[in-house]
């Protein structure tokens, strides 16, 4: 990689750790959470393609202190999966010692309880000397996608907002002074309270929990997670929040891009990964521009074809949160391509649907697995395929065709109930005769007959 960035946090991820995400542990249930799998795997990836130099993982079920945070101090740390019936999958890691001092350096200047949790600390607490299984999962998927450095583990603490959110900064400090590559995870569930069957109980604002930090989460809007209801986060029973709100702390003073990778909400539980980043960031890998950049019409739109075609659920547009410009409801066409050439494309001419999110995930669907020319995209296609999304104007009729331009116009034709549309600034359509011809075509209306014309203006976004 050239341009190496030296001394910052790469990226963040909010990460679920469910051990049933984990094959050998998992087995006939692992299908029930196909969705998360995926995600995960692609923040696997991420990872790498990040190249970082030391693992940061942030755990609800580590050493928790109850007056500040308790950060493992051994040389090696260990753990395994045996107490969910798979002792042999098993990790060992380095402990990254020179960012640990430096952490702890950081935290006696600002007077920030921190401790080292090593053997004696261990004795005294009655813990295991083992790494817990929220710490586990996710690099257990960071191994499978190759990712090999030291990690730097710890618990979460029963702090004030402001404190959780001050070791982040802490942490950002220390990884500048060890001139590390660091990647930073939080580790954490969402609600545990969303269905009548939840471990924890039902509470209808399990979902208002969910659906509210996903949605300040996708625009990345850090002070409206540190604002949230502690009264939501109570009646929630949720896991994730304070580890979350430790690792936000490491962008303080930036602005930051999200990409929302999946949601879902199997056995009552919430589970969400997400990538964080700083919104200007040079150097970063391919994998991360793909998931990091793009108009969130766009980024909804391959969402939503990932999601369908890895066996997950499809997003939800109650939790989707678009840019204030755009229409409320619109007309919207998806289309795909592979290496250049269509893979589908289905949109509605007029709004169908209550908003334009939901417009964007229905033709989304129906683009990949729905458009009759196609067979249904496969998962293993999905690295290959680009997104555009349009939006269109309402249509307006025009008296004649020299009111056309197939450059700035998409046109509509209309014979009785037959109704053909074509997009404009299409590769290969360059005027106005070829548009009206193909639009005809694709209505079934013939030649000779007598038509009626519309134009629209379109937003393409890709």
């Amino acid at each position: 990689m050239e341009n190496r960035a030296e001394g910052q946090v790469l990226l963040g991820a909010l990460s679920p750790h469910p051990p049933l995400l984990i094959p050998e542990v998992g087995r006939g249930q692992l299908s029930l959470v196909e969705s998360t799998r995926r995600a995960m795997e692609s923040l696997g990836q991420a990872v790498r393609e990040a190249e970082p130099d030391v693992i940061v993982v942030i755990s609800p079920h580590g050493p928790v202190l109850p007056d500040g945070i308790g950060i493992w101090a051994t040389d090696t740390l260990q753990g395994d999966f045996g107490q969910f019936g798979a002792r042999h999958v098993a990790l060992t890691f380095e402990n990254d010692q020179e960012l640990l001092d430096a952490v702890l350096e950081e935290g006696q200047v600002l007077n920030y309880k921190l401790r080292k949790v090593d053997e004696a600390v261990v004795r005294t607490y009655h813990w295991s000397p083992k790494l817990d299984y929220a710490t586990l999962v996710p690099l257990y998927y960071l191994e499978k996608a190759g990712v090999h450095v030291p990690i730097l583990a710890m618990g979460m603490g029963f702090l004030p907002n402001p404190e959780l959110y001050a070791f982040g900064v802490i942490l950002k400090h220390a990884i500048r002074e060890t001139n590390r590559r660091a990647v930073v995870i939080a580790s954490g569930d969402l609600s545990h309270r969303l269905t009548r069957d939840a471990p924890a109980g039902y509470s209808k604002r399990g979902r208002q929990f969910d659906e509210t930090l996903w949605q300040l989460l996708s625009r990345g809007d850090i002070q409206g997670i540190l604002d949230m209801d502690p009264e939501l986060l109570h009646a929630a029973g949720e896991c994730g929040y304070r580890a979350l709100v430790m690792m936000l702390g490491c962008w303080e003073g930036e602005e930051v891009t999200t990409a929302p990778l999946s949601y879902e909400g199997p056995f009552g539980v919430g589970y969400g990964v997400c990538l964080v980043q700083r919104a200007v960031e040079s150097g970063c890998g391919q994998q991360q521009e793909k998931m990091l950049h793009g108009h969130p019409l766009v980024q909804l739109a391959r969402m939503t074809v990932e999601a369908l075609a890895q066996g997950g659920g499809q997003p939800m547009a109650t939790g989707v949160d678009l840019p204030e410009d755009l229409p409320v409801q619109a007309g919207v066409f998806v289309t795909l391509k592979s290496r250049g050439e269509l893979r589908g494309c289905i949109g509605t001419i007029t709004p169908t649907y209550r908003s334009l999110a939901e417009e964007v995930i229905t033709n989304a669907r129906q683009a990949a697995f729905a458009d009759p020319r196609f067979s249904p995209v496969r998962a293993e296609e999905l690295g290959e395929l680009t997104y555009s999304v349009d939006v269109l104007g309402e249509p307006e009729p025009v008296e004649s065709e020299a009111e056309l331009d197939p450059k700035r116009f998409g046109v509509v034709v209309k014979a009785g109930n037959r109704r053909g549309l074509l997009l404009p600034d299409l590769e290969g359509i360059d005027s106005v005769e070829a548009q009206i011809r193909i639009a005809r075509r694709k209505a079934g209306i013939s030649p000779r007959e007598a038509v009626q014309l519309y134009r629209f203006s379109v937003q393409r976004y890709q």
